[in-house]
């Protein structure tokens, strides 16, 4: 006969067992509820009922689809903040945190986004990292590369295009209706560093007449707020604010509208019209990058504080490869900084864990291509001084170098 002690540790561990079993069950039936709306998991507060008897619920990504019914299901949310859940987009396999898949989703490297180019009826699925390629490979009639839109819209025509500037691409909507609108998104959220000029005169050719608007915001994407179809009334998406299921509400966000009542007479005839945008660096943003190029750009062997020079070296070395960074030089979600061919073999922050994606430092860069340093064994007699593509090759093969037996 087993001894008391084993018999009940048996039961304890049977027990566990079908607690854990449970568990899981319950996590399965958690992870198989859609929300109503965009038929994602439902794991993303605030989780909403949207029907009196409480059956059809909503998450939060859908949270400003506005319903006449609305109560939050704290009980649910209760429950559900114990489990993890399996990221929306299809090539993830992690499983998040309820508290971290909001925040998991934003930043996700396999994210995607319908392509914003709806011409030729393109509304292809795009992981956001590749977007660039298909836009290339797609739609290069519509992308602009040098900073620079200018197009002539007939009446009542809309147009969607992509402009390059500084190596960001950003995405532009002008709808020439009786009252048009114009807006310039990033998928970046980098409305501190730029904003775009807008300029409008007649299609008519040699016009010398003109309207100019400077200094307009730009705001981050959103395919649910900037989506064609709801600015052309035809969505039937029930996750759109603005779909045609959710009453074709008007589209107002972040749109900049243009008062044609005082232009007209200036213009005359507009049944065409010439829009010309231009999307550069804020001037304090350039200012700063320039001030900074400008105070260290001529650190040579005459600087007397050679803290500063060995400080200044250590920053542009990858912390990675500890080369010099010379051209792109790229930025984790939490500020640290790799150099091009480093960006290439990694995915992830060695620092931190977190994405290295686009996201590049455009002041160190600049700081980079102009800063003239000495060579690092200067001290050895070397009075080699140069920028740091020359900096890189010399001090490889220096005579000066001390070689350790």
């Amino acid at each position: 006969m087993l001894p008391l002690k084993t018999v009940l540790l048996v039961i304890a561990s049977t027990y566990c067992q079908q607690i854990m079993n449970k568990l899981l069950e319950l996590q399965d039936a958690l992870i198989s509820m859609k929300c109503c709306l965009c038929r994602e998991v439902l794991s993303v507060p605030p989780i909403i009922a949207i029907s009196e008897d409480g059956k059809q619920l909503k998450c939060g990504r859908c949270e400003n689809v506005k319903k006449p019914f609305n109560a939050r299901n704290f009980a649910f949310e209760n429950i559900v903040k114990f489990f993890s859940f399996p990221c929306i987009y299809k090539d993830c396999n992690k499983m998040i945190s309820w508290e971290d898949v909001e925040s998991h989703e934003l930043i996700c490297e396999k994210k995607t986004i319908r392509c914003p180019i709806f011409y030729r009826a393109c509304e292809r699925i795009v992981q956001l990292q590749n977007l660039e390629e298909h836009m290339e490979q797609n739609h290069e009639r519509h992308i602009f590369p040098d900073r620079y839109l200018t197009m002539i819209i007939k009446r009542n025509n809309l147009a969607i295009s992509s402009v390059i500037s500084n190596n960001q691409m950003f995405f532009v909507m002008i709808d020439n209706s009786d009252t048009p609108e114009v807006y310039v998104a990033s998928l970046n959220c980098i409305n501190e560093c730029f904003t775009y000029d807008l300029k409008i005169s007649s299609g008519i050719c040699d016009d010398p007449y003109s309207v100019s608007i400077g200094n307009q915001p730009i705001n981050k994407y959103d395919e649910r707020d900037h989506c064609f179809h709801c600015i052309t009334k035809l969505c039937n998406l029930k996750h759109h604010p603005h779909s045609k299921v959710n009453g074709n509400i008007p589209v107002t966000v972040n749109y900049r509208k243009i008062d044609l009542t005082h232009i007209k007479p200036l213009l005359g005839d507009i049944s065409n019209m010439k829009y010309t945008i231009e999307i550069h660096p804020k001037k304090d943003f350039e200012e700063k990058n320039k001030k900074l190029v400008n105070e260290n750009s001529t650190v040579t062997t005459q600087t007397n504080d050679s803290a500063v020079v060995d400080l200044l070296r250590k920053q542009l070395q990858c912390p990675i490869c500890m080369e010099y960074m010379v051209g792109n030089i790229y930025n984790c979600q939490k500020g640290h900084v790799a150099c091009s061919v480093c960006k290439i073999q990694l995915t992830e922050c060695p620092s931190c864990l977190t994405k290295i994606g686009k996201s590049r430092c455009f002041p160190l860069e600049n700081l980079a291509d102009e800063i003239v340093l000495a060579c690092l064994f200067s001290g050895n007699g070397c009075d080699f001084t140069g920028k740091l593509k020359l900096l890189s090759q010399h001090e490889k093969h220096c005579e000066h170098i001390i070689h350790q037996d």
